[in-house]
Formats: C-alpha cells, sequence, structure tokens
C-alpha cells in the first residue's frame, strides 16, 4: 500500500517516538490544509502503541509556526508534568516543525455532539474539564510558552486588538472591522484576577466523547494566557453553526463546577473579541489571494457573511443603537436568471448524485452555493453597489465610483475617528443586510441564526 505520509515525516515520527510505524489508515486530518492517519507504533521492546498523526501542509505560511508551538506546549503540559490536573487531552508522543506535525496516542471518542445521547449530562463534564484547566496554575514552568502569567489580561487584549487593527489596516481598512476593534479597545475589561490557561476555541466539535463523557479535549491551536469567560463566549460562538445545550444551562455547569461566577458582560465582551481575532485573520487572507475573487469563496463566503452580521448585531446590543434596515432597491430578473437555474438544477439532480467522493461531493454542493450567490449578484449587484457608494459618499462628502474605494475609505475614516460610531454602523448594517439578501439561498438557516439571549 502506497503511504500518505511523507517519507521525511514517516522518518522523524519513527526517530522522534524511538518506534517503528508498522501500520497505518488515512484519516482526515481536520481542516482544508491538514492531512491525517491513524498509525501503530512498534517499540524495539515489542510494545505497540496505537497513534493519531496529523501534520500541516500550510509550511510554506511562516504564521502557522506559532499554532503549532501553542498546540505542542499545551498537549506536552497537560499530557506530563500536568497530567494529574484531571484535564484529559490525548498523550504527546511526538512533535516535527518541518511538517507542523503532531503524533499522540489514539484517543476513541466521537465529535458530534447532536448525537450523544445525553447531551446534559456531555455537556456538564464538558464544563467541568474547563473549570478543571482554568484551576491550573498558570505560572507552571510548563506554561512558559503560553504566555506571561504575570502580565494583566487587560494588558494582554489591548496589545492584541492594536496588532489586529494594523493587520486589518494593512489588509485595506474593512470598516466594519475596524468599528468593531474600536469599540473593543474603549471597553476592554477591568482585570478580575491573575490569567488562567484557556483553551482558546472551545466549545462543540473540539472535544471528543463515549457517552456522557470527555474523553479528551482536542484542537489546542489557541490556547493562551487570558480570561476564563472567554471559554464560554466561545462556546456560544461556535454554537451558532454546531449546536449545543442552552447557553444558561452551560453557564450553570461550570460555576458548579468551578465556584466561579459567570459574568455575562464579559461573555459578550469576549464573543466579540473572539469573532474579530478570526475574521481579521481571514481579511488578511484574503487580500494576499488578491481580493474577494480569489479568497472569499464557498464556505467562506457563507459563514463570513453570517459573523458579519452577528458581529453588526452585537455592537448595535453592546452600544444601545437602534438600527433600521435600509430598503433595497427593486431589480427585475435578468436573462442570465435561465442559465443559472439550470446549472443549479445539473449540480443538485445530476452531479452531486453521481458523484462517488465525499470531497467532491462537498465542493460541488459549495459550487451549488456559489452559483446561487451569483445568480442574485447578477440581478442585484450594480444597484446595491451604487447604494452603497452613494451612502459613503454622503457621509464622507465624497464621490466615489467603485466600492472597494468607498469601503477603504470609510474604514481609515473609521480609524481616524472622523466618522460618529453609530453613523459608521448604520453604513455597516445596511452593508450586511444587502450581503446577507444576496446569500439568503445559500445562506439557509444562517441568514437568520443569531444569539440566545443570555441576558
Amino acid at each position: 500500500m502506497t503511504s500518505a505520509i511523507p517519507s521525511d515525516l514517516r522518518a522523524a515520527v519513527e526517530r522522534r517516538a524511538g518506534a517503528s510505524i508498522v501500520a497505518e489508515r488515512p484519516r482526515g486530518g481536520g481542516g482544508a490544509s491538514r492531512q491525517g492517519a491513524e498509525i501503530t507504533l512498534a517499540y524495539p521492546s515489542g510494545e505497540r502503541q496505537d497513534c493519531y498523526l496529523a501534520w500541516d501542509t500550510r509550511t510554506h505560511d511562516a504564521k502557522r509556526m506559532a499554532f503549532f508551538e501553542r498546540e505542542t506546549a499545551a498537549l506536552a503540559a497537560l499530557s506530563g508534568p500536568l497530567a494529574q490536573s484531571g484535564v484529559r487531552v490525548a498523550r504527546l508522543i511526538a512533535a516535527e516543525p518541518s511538517h507542523l506535525a503532531l503524533c499522540c496516542a489514539f484517543v476513541p471518542g466521537r465529535d458530534r455532539f447532536p448525537e450523544a445521547p445525553d447531551k446534559t449530562a456531555l455537556a456538564a463534564d464538558f464544563l467541568d474539564q474547563l473549570a478543571r484547566l482554568h484551576a491550573i496554575d498558570a505560572s507552571h514552568p510548563a506554561l512558559v510558552a503560553l504566555g506571561d502569567s504575570h502580565q494583566p489580561v487587560a494588558a494582554t487584549i489591548a496589545a492584541r486588538l492594536r496588532q489586529l487593527s494594523a493587520d486589518n489596516f494593512a489588509s485595506g481598512a474593512d470598516p466594519l472591522l475596524e468599528l468593531a476593534l474600536t469599540w473593543l479597545a474603549a471597553n476592554v475589561p477591568e482585570d478580575r484576577d491573575k490569567p488562567v490557561l484557556v483553551h482558546g476555541d472551545a466549545g462543540p466539535g473540539n472535544f471528543l466523547y463515549e457517552g456522557d463523557r470527555v474523553t479528551a479535549l482536542i484542537d489546542w491551536e489557541l490556547t493562551h494566557l487570558g480570561d476564563p469567560m472567554e471559554d464560554l463566549a466561545q462556546i456560544q460562538v461556535r454554537s451558532l453553526i454546531q449546536p449545543f445545550v442552552p447557553m444558561r444551562e452551560a453557564f450553570a455547569a461550570y460555576e458548579k463546577a468551578s465556584r466561579r461566577p459567570v459574568e455575562v458582560a464579559r461573555v459578550k465582551y469576549h464573543r466579540l473579541y473572539f469573532q474579530l481575532g478570526f475574521m481579521v485573520a481571514g481579511q488578511v487572507t484574503q487580500a494576499a489571494a488578491g481580493g474577494p475573487a480569489g479568497a472569499a469563496t464557498g464556505a467562506a463566503m457563507l459563514y463570513g457573511t453570517m459573523h458579519r452580521r452577528i458581529v453588526v448585531e452585537s455592537l448595535a446590543e453592546l452600544s444601545g443603537i437602534a438600527l433600521e434596515d435600509p430598503v433595497l432597491p427593486e431589480c427585475p430578473a435578468q436573462w442570465t436568471d435561465a442559465g443559472f437555474e439550470v446549472a443549479l438544477a445539473d449540480l443538485k439532480d445530476e452531479i452531486v448524485p453521481g458523484l462517488t467522493s465525499q470531497r467532491a461531493s462537498a465542493k460541488a454542493k459549495a459550487l451549488a452555493r456559489m452559483v446561487k450567490f451569483w445568480r442574485m449578484r447578477e440581478r442585484y449587484g450594480a444597484a446595491f453597489d451604487a447604494q452603497e457608494c452613494a451612502e459613503i459618499g454622503a457621509v464622507l462628502g465624497a464621490s466615489f465610483a467603485e466600492v472597494p474605494a468607498a469601503r477603504a475609505a470609510l474604514g481609515q475614516a473609521t480609524a481616524a475617528g472622523k466618522v460618529a460610531f453609530a453613523e459608521a454602523l448604520r453604513l455597516c448594517h445596511a452593508r450586511t443586510t444587502r450581503e446577507t439578501f444576496l446569500m439568503r439561498d445559500a445562506l439557509g438557516a444562517l441568514a437568520t441564526t443569531r444569539y440566545e439571549d443570555i441576558a
């Protein structure tokens, strides 16, 4: 059998583990750029160990190393010196930086929370795991790579917001992201206590389970020292796409396990903070790929549209500003509509059913979403662009012929404080309303999903 594991990676893992790979079974690596395999290691003593090996194809991206180093440090600490903390993780066997690869002892379990037989009990066990994680002494020497335990959380947040703003500005000054970053910087929560070890991407999909018990917390790329309310906020953000138990139920379970009160205002702050972290990263990636045509495709457009709408709604709630939906122009159907309908029918009835590859089927379905967007864009795009340019021009006292220039100008004006917050938010709301309208057929339920009330 031809091995899917690169030969140099195989040799490096065998050298670092002091064992030979004697069997492998291909398995998804988690994400479009990660590959993986279940492997069996055979040691000179005769012992055998079932493991999971995952590696990243983005080795050309220097920024990926920091994520790899964080995950490696967390797994090494929690399966080594801090194993008695009670936080369940896969034991780290070997780490190979050249392929951003991690080899861990195999942990059985499923990751689809909606399929759990007792969701309430499983959620309670997961929240207990987070409480145990937050109870670890963040000044332990094994955690030194994850942050300065003496630096106040507020200072850490403020520094990261400055970097995110610089990244956003350098990649096009998206006005909504700049507006949200401005609000976050002006409202950093006061420090309550010393930093704790947080997972960084906690929630459904990022833990394995059997029955009503968590077998391992996974995906530690974003772990750091911070505010424990961050992890509770992340659960709710992930719940937008992957359902969990009601948040008030989750809060009660966490309070019982940690004996720490949940501060709803801080959770709401960190929801927005978490969203901006990955949205700015996406903006940077999109700009590097040459703009929307090169990067904003398929799932990126789908979830990006949803998150932009929710960020606007969050800012309106947090700032107490009431928003009114813009009046959308009427646009008659174009002659091209018929062609789009034929393409969609072919994808649904002929192409997808005839595919045997799961990956190809997923790609075809993503393409169908894009075709739905293109159909709406063909019909409404020119009118929507003209509307947005006119709105921004009226506020800035300028004239714009193209949307990118108008948005860049608004982003720069927002960063410079030349546009009132409420006025800038109104413009961003108008834009997200139009974007959601264009994507509504592809979005389905995501067109209206929003945070459950945790007030």
